[in-house]
């Protein structure tokens, strides 16, 4: 039934559609509060969720807690109804994992990507890991609803190509359509998204979906990205601006941007600019923990400034802060732009050091004229699975929920 909930046709067809979506959400849930959110009589909404029910969607948990009578049955869905895969695919790790409706991680496999990862090479290894995950825990194919796909480079999605594949260690991935591709091999629904979307969706699906309907992810990695949860639906943008954010200018006559303009946040902020930054720094004789371990400044990596900050060296701690800084004035406008009720911080500078204390600070610090419009802003989970548990609920909410264009 829930594949048919694709091209709905009858009422019927969409009612259950809108209980399942709700009966997932906020599950264990009694019917007196999907009678009252739907607006549905009792008694249609108790047939709707037989049928549920009869078709093996979702069931009663048995949890409900009696007042006094009979114990109220509790709806949750079924989370072995059916089960997704989601994939990751950069220029470091192929990451494929196993999940049921819950979106929790039943199995798993990465492959570490070198010079024999040639596109076809890395998509048949998707296609024999999907396979064995399938073998491995007895699930036979046609309870897999599809295959979600999640890239942090620009994505051509009617195509199906990834733009510009430069970074990757092996070729074969330009004009490769990964869709038709995993199509061919495995048969089954596919889909690719920016990857920042999805871990924006993963993130909201998997801990704030009950708390709020809006929701702002933000990254700062080698790109400053962000992607937007609006009415609990995931906002998508066919022309690739996910990393608009990053463009935005915080000092008009500041720094000189990769894209030719003056002054944008991706200029201060993002990786690439802060090992700009701390070069130029120990250039101009600044003393620095890097200095002792490197003849020649430029061979010092993002991973080398990583490891400065965990040992605390004054100078990339400076760098940082001021990078933060510029993050936060940048935030702070997204936030007056957007106006969410969460902003979920990502990106690998958050675990480190400093950078998330100090961008949220300033973020928070510009807010504080609409005291009574509280902005919570919260670190990422740091799991590295976080895109690929995406790419799998975007799967899932292909049949149960509705994109906002």
């Amino acid at each position: 039934m829930l594949k048919q909930f694709v091209g709905l046709t009858s009422q019927k067809e969409k009612s259950l559609k809108h209980l399942y979506s709700l009966v997932r959400k906020l599950g264990p849930v009694r019917v007196k509060t999907l009678t009252e959110l739907t607006g549905y009589k009792h008694a249609t909404c108790v047939r709707l969720l037989d049928d549920l029910v009869k078709a093996g969607l979702v069931k009663d948990n048995g949890l409900g807690k009696s007042s006094g009578g009979r114990k109220p049955l509790m709806f949750v869905i079924d989370p072995d109804a059916f089960y997704l895969i989601g994939v990751e695919i950069t220029n470091l790790y192929t990451t494929v994992l196993l999940l049921n409706l819950d979106l929790h991680i039943l199995g798993g496999e990465k492959l570490k990507m070198d010079a024999h990862c040639t596109g076809e090479y890395t998509l048949d290894y998707v296609s024999r890991t999907v396979e064995e995950l399938l073998d491995q825990h007895n699930i036979p194919k046609e309870k897999m609803l599809g295959i979600g796909v999640g890239v942090l480079d620009p994505i051509d999605q009617e195509h199906g190509v990834i733009l510009n594949p430069n970074l990757f260690p092996a070729g074969g991935w330009d004009q490769l359509n990964i869709i038709d591709y995993l199509h061919k091999k495995n048969q089954t629904l596919v889909m690719l998204e920016n990857g920042t979307n999805l871990a924006a969706l993963a993130e909201y699906r998997t801990h704030y979906w009950k708390e709020t309907d809006n929701l702002v992810f933000v990254s700062s990695d080698m790109g400053i990205r962000c992607s937007m949860i609006l009415h609990s639906r995931l906002v998508t943008n066919q022309k690739e601006m996910a990393d608009a954010f990053g463009h935005m200018i915080v000092d008009l006559h500041g720094q000189r941007c990769s894209c030719g303009s003056y002054g944008c946040l991706q200029a201060y902020s993002s990786l690439p600019a802060i090992r700009n930054e701390v070069i130029q720094r120990l250039k101009r004789g600044q003393n620095s923990f890097l200095k002792e371990k490197f003849i020649h400044v430029e061979d010092i990596n993002f991973f080398h400034i990583l490891e400065a900050l965990e040992h605390e060296d004054p100078l990339c701690l400076e760098v940082v802060k001021e990078a933060a800084y510029y993050f936060g004035i940048g935030l702070s406008n997204l936030i007056y732009l957007l106006r969410p009720d969460i902003v979920i911080f990502g990106g690998t500078l958050v675990p480190k050091p400093l950078f998330f204390e100090a961008a949220s600070d300033i973020a928070q610090k510009r807010m504080m004229n609409y005291p009574n419009s509280p902005v919570q802003i919260i670190k990422s989970t740091t799991a590295y699975n976080i895109v690929a548990q995406g790419a799998g609920c975007m799967v899932l909410d292909h049949f149960t929920e509705e994109t906002l264009p």
